[in-house]
């Protein structure tokens, strides 16, 4: 190797002493160090020349842009080319060598690189830069690493290396790690908030603060903004009346190699640039010459709806640690300012640091990963957070729908033949059973078909901004660059030829991956229903509006304050097609409800695809069992409101609510309105024999039903821990009133007296809310620290009371005092 070019002396190299100290006797770190200290860039190149590190560096960058730039210019440092010394491995690009000892790959490179070979052979230490960002991939790779380095390589060094740690919680899993902290080095960035006006756009503010610091500020400007579009619009004002010699620079992930390089780099001699970029642009690069950043304070947030597996990409507010990452971009190498458009007093509300992925991302393809692993479960593996149970859940369960695990979540040989592929698990489906239908069906060419529509699917779309529709077949035979290279390598993979099948057979291929998005047409006003159960809608100006034709969406998302999902990519399908090649998609259905107006039965089979119905046929063989069924269908559509609800029954459900959370160790059913709609079969469905109508329902035994949902030993646990009524020191049984914050009990005040605390129930976990009254009842005091009350305001309560109510004892110390119910009188009289 040779010597590299000195850098000149970054913040980092404070660090390298502990740090070498810490790699002789930890084998997990967490390094703090801000950004433009060095971590990327200094650290890894001094670490090659550490006798403590006898193997590979792997270098991990959440974004492939990121990974290209820093291997670069790493091997730059070198007076290499990358993969001599310093390495490279993205999503479609390789360039390593036998004397490569640093490699820069991406998230989902090193999960497979991991699943590859488990003990990571020859490789010393794993860096994972920018972990803050808390990116699915990252967290998944960090997990299998974890699990490498406490089973397989306890010789393996991870080192996790984050701009902050406000806001996170790595020493969750790195219980052991040797923390260090480097203080960084940033020029002076000075800061002004213009909020945008009350009614202006903001993109339109937006474009105004970018003109204005183009005529105050010498020097490039970095613009954040959410999304394409926004990057686009933005664009295209500023494109009128720009001043001479100012290029204007995209920068998010879809853009080739060679247009991310050019916004990168710096401008010709003479020429200033504006660097229009989404947060790709917050972390790890550095943008030559970047002097003022303009902050628009969005971003683009993925979120699974897990009711029908759709992801809606949500535009949030970014949080305060994004805000500080992006406005340092203007201090890298030189003083800087930024320009943030919203408000001071906004600044204080935004959340301290973003939300972690893993929280509301589709995890379907990290299900694939864990069943690849030999895991059956998430919870086998150490986790910075935990995976939703419910997302995994739909994950698995569309894994199985798919045959790629089975029930037990193991992967099937179809499974392991997808996880090979190296594809999204829909996609990889549809590659690998697109041969059986070339096979079937005598149609040459389809498999290599599903590997343009698969590289379409995943890669950008080829017709992106030309608003020619949602037709997919307009955009097969139009693939380049990244997408056509992978078209080819899955041709390679499996071995199929370079013929392409027709267009037409798209939507039957799609529906292979997506058969819960096969779409049934509502009406001619471009709404559709999807096998999956939900709504979908086409573009207002798409060609196809109007046609009712059978569509298999590929992509979609869902919209914000909307039902229908908004339809991307789709292509049409014949339905006698479809059946004759997926008959397995199809079954017939008996179904039963009661008719809205007249109350009747109606019993019918039903075609069904997915959730769509495709004919009906009307049955006579009217039995019980289509009663119940359709009385059951009437709660479910209808609500738990048709069943005789009442104030006792209400009450008794609070109650054991309060045990599920209070005492949850006794093992209390579930009797939520989300539990009880979803169990109506097994809880309701035996007490409806002989029932017909809808208004039998009222006649029901509805606590008594409930309260057999709970054996006899569970039924006395609740009444003594949380029971009806309270007696009190007088001997009155005064009954408690349950609410979904607590209970509460309203007594005369003198009945508390001799009562020093407020009581408790449910093991002392639940204190009443005592509603104190007078001889009349009236309200005195609410309290739930009776102790406080008689220590304070009760000298004001018994000053007003002896006035009022003159009959009565009003003590003075009333914690020790008999409690009553009668008068003084009485009391002497007894």
């Amino acid at each position: 190797m040779r010597n590299a070019v000195p850098l000149s002396a970054l913040p980092i190299e404070e660090v390298f002493g502990p740090l070498r100290q810490a790699l002789a006797s930890h084998n997990q770190i967490i390094l703090q160090a801000p950004t433009g200290a060095g971590k990327s860039t200094a650290l890894p190149l001094a670490m090659l020349q550490w006798p403590e590190i006898g193997g590979r560096i792997l270098l991990l960058e959440p974004r492939r842009i990121a990974a290209r730039a820093i291997a670069r210019y790493l091997a730059a440092q070198l007076g290499e080319s990358v993969g001599q010394t310093v390495g490279l491995r993205v999503r479609g690009e390789t360039r390593v060598s036998p004397q490569t000892r640093l490699e820069i790959v991406t998230e989902g490179v090193l999960t497979r690189q991991i699943q590859g070979d488990p003990e990571l052979a020859g490789v010393a230490l794993v860096l994972f830069d920018e972990v803050h960002e808390r990116h699915l991939a990252t967290d998944l790779s960090l997990a299998l690493a974890l699990e490498v380095q406490g089973g397989l390589r306890e010789d393996l060094t991870l080192m996790l290396m984050s701009a902050t740690l406000e806001g996170q919680q790595f020493e969750r899993c790195l219980t052991e790690a040797a923390k260090i902290s480097s203080e960084g080095r940033s020029y002076p960035v000075s800061l002004e908030y213009q909020p945008v006006p009350h009614g202006e756009p903001w993109v339109n503010h937006t474009v105004a603060q970018i003109r204005r610091q183009l005529n105050r500020r010498e020097g490039n400007i970095l613009a954040f903004l959410p999304g394409q579009g926004e990057i686009r619009r933005v664009q295209e004002q500023l494109q009128e009346g720009l001043p001479a010699r100012v290029r204007l620079c995209p920068l998010y992930g879809q853009l080739s190699p060679k247009e991310q390089d050019e916004a990168i780099a710096a401008p010709p001699a003479g020429w200033r640039k504006v660097v229009l970029a989404t947060n790709i642009a917050e972390s790890s690069l550095t943008i030559d010459g970047i002097s003022v950043v303009v902050d628009a304070g969005w971003q683009r947030q993925a979120r699974c709806n897990l009711r029908n597996g759709l992801t809606r990409l949500e535009t949030v507010r970014i949080s305060q640690g994004a805000a500080a990452q992006r406005s340092g971009r203007a201090g890298r190498l030189m003083a800087g300012h930024g320009v943030r458009l919203w408000s001071e007093a906004m600044q204080q509300g935004l959340a301290q640091s973003d939300t972690p992925e893993i929280l509301g991302a589709d995890l379907t393809q990290l299900a694939l990963e864990l069943a690849a692993w030999g895991c059956r479960e998430a919870d086998e593996l150490s986790w910075l957070n935990d995976p939703p149970a419910a997302a995994m859940a739909r994950a698995w369960s569309l894994l199985q729908q798919l045959e790629l695990v089975d029930g037990s979540h193991k992967l099937t040989p179809l499974g392991r033949q997808v996880h090979r592929l190296g594809s999204d698990p829909r996609l990889g489906h549809m590659l690998l059973k697109a041969a059986e239908l070339e096979r079937g069906l005598g149609v040459p060419g389809l498999q290599s078909l599903a590997c343009e529509l698969a590289a379409l699917l995943e890669e950008a779309d080829p017709l992106r901004g030309r608003r020619p529709g949602v037709d997919i077949e307009l955009r097969l035979g139009r693939l380049s660059g990244p997408a056509r290279q992978q078209a080819q390598k899955w041709r390679s993979q499996l071995g199929c030829a370079d013929a392409v099948a027709s267009g037409e057979f798209a939507g039957l291929l799609l529906a292979l991956a997506y058969p819960d998005r096969i779409a049934q047409a509502r009406g001619r006003d471009g709404r559709y229903q999807l096998s999956g159960g939900s709504g979908a809608a086409l573009p207002a100006d798409d060609p196809w509006q109007g046609r009712g034709e059978l569509l298999v969406a590929a992509q979609l998302s869902e919209r914000q304050g909307q039902g229908d999902a908004l339809i991307h990519l789709a292509a049409r399908v014949e339905l006698s097609r479809l059946a004759g090649a997926l008959p397995y998609l199809f079954e017939t259905r008996r179904a039963q409800h009661l008719d809205g107006k007249s109350g009747e039965l109606v019993a019918e089979n039903r075609q069904m695809l997915g959730c769509l119905t495709l004919a009906r046929t009307p049955l006579t063989d009217i039995s019980d069992e289509d009663y119940r069924q359709a009385l059951l269908e009437a709660v479910r559509r209808q609500g738990l409101s048709l069943l005789p609800w009442s104030d006792a029954v209400d009450q008794w459900r609070l109650r054991l609510a309060h045990g599920r959370r209070l005492c949850p160790d006794l093992g209390w059913p579930d009797l939520s309105d989300p539990a009880l709609l979803a169990g109506l079969e097994s809880w309701l469905g035996p007490y409806l024999d002989g029932f017909k109508r809808v208004a039998q329902l009222k006649s029901l035994d509805l606590k008594g039903i409930l309260q057999a949902q709970l054996d006899w030993s569970l039924q006395q646990q609740l009444d003594e821990l949380l029971p009806t009524h309270w007696q009190a020191p007088t001997g009155s049984r005064l009954k408690l009133c349950y609410h979904p914050g607590g209970v509460k009990l309203a007594v005369r005040v003198q009945e508390m007296y001799g009562e020093a605390a407020t009581p408790r129930l449910a093991r002392g976990q639940l204190p009443l809310t005592l509603e104190l009254l007078s001889p009349a009842h009236r309200p005195l005091q609410v309290t739930e620290d009776l102790a406080a009350f008689w220590q304070g305001a009760w000298n004001e309560v018994k000053k007003e009371m002896k006035g009022r109510y003159p009959k009565h004892l009003w003590p003075d110390d009333p914690a020790n005092t008999q409690a009553t119910r009668v008068t003084k009188k009485r009391m002497q009289q007894k």
